[in-house]
């Protein structure tokens, strides 16, 4: 396919340059933003972690009463 010269006018031209730096501008945003989302989602994943932990902590100082107050001694 041969490539013709392509005419556009000047004021044309100045949108089209516009519009492009708005697109960029958008990306730009939206890189910002991707950032800060994965940001936070590394913050919840080590707050649910914790949690866990500390339900599990919970739960084995349950058993441990459990134990104490519901076998019988030897």
């Amino acid at each position: 396919m041969e490539k013709s010269p392509l005419f556009v006018k000047v004021e044309e031209y100045d949108q089209i340059l516009d519009v492009v730096d708005k697109i960029k501008e958008r990306i730009s945003s939206v890189h910002e933003t991707l950032s800060e989302i994965k940001q936070l989602r590394s913050e919840e994943e080590r707050a649910i972690a914790d949690w866990e932990t500390g339900v599990a902590q919970v739960e084995k100082r349950l058993a441990e009463v459990d134990k104490i107050l519901f076998e019988p001694e030897q």
